[in-house]
């Protein structure tokens, strides 16, 4: 039953339902592809090699339309997580010191039939040069590994250059290439979703001045 199991999720992620994004069009390394029409901001996108795992982390790069502190404040609310981040289910603050928190992480895969729980230590790092740096780590989980960092570089008073790195190695018998353009697609979805809640936080706070 487990192995019948196991095999209907398998065939689920690899059919493309797969939990991070929509498929995304380019050789790896390579700019996205976009339409004449789409007028969202470009996302660079690649994958980048991990010492110890043969699953790639996925970066994505993109310009946020708001101040650095803005951006910083999104970021930082984790336990909001569950709200904007691809197919977080849960995300609950267990601790919290300043900008490093102890946090709770749950998310689904392959249309809900495989869970992915973590609990991830975030810190703050120096900053490199005007760059402000979070990094989370897990301590404790049912993958792999599991390891995420956020890049955000104010570019002038109302535009922020933010980059969001994804590495998860899920304990599934899947290739490593998969999971790798899957870490790859749900880096780019993250800086999508966060212009979104930026965007929507911004506008709260307008519409609440008048």
């Amino acid at each position: 039953m487990q192995r019948a199991l196991l095999t209907t999720s398998l065939l689920c992620f690899l059919s493309g339902t797969s939990v991070f994004a929509p498929h995304i069009t380019r050789a790896e390394g390579q700019h996205n592809a976009r339409a004449p029409e789409d007028k969202e901001p470009e996302i660079k996108v690649i994958g980048i090699a991990q010492a110890g795992t043969s699953v790639k982390a996925g970066r994505a790069e993109g310009i946020v339309e708001a101040p650095l502190e803005a951006v910083r404040t999104v970021v930082e609310d984790y336990g909001s997580y569950e709200k904007f981040m691809p197919h977080f289910r849960a995300s609950r603050v267990l601790s919290r010191r300043g900008s490093s928190a102890l946090v709770y992480m749950q998310a689904s895969v392959a249309k809900d039939t495989i869970t992915l729980w973590a609990q991830l230590k975030i810190t703050p790092k120096p900053n490199a040069g005007n760059t402000r740096i979070i990094e989370a780590k897990m301590v404790q989980g049912n993958l792999d590994a599991m390891f995420a960092r956020w890049e955000m570089t104010p570019v002038d008073s109302e535009h922020t250059l933010v980059a969001f790195q994804l590495l998860m190695d899920p304990k599934v018998p899947l290739p490593a290439s998969l999971v790798s353009n899957e870490n790859e697609k749900a880096s780019q979805k993250t800086i999508r979703a966060l212009r979104r809640v930026v965007a929507e936080r911004a506008a709260l706070a307008n519409n609440d001045k008048h």
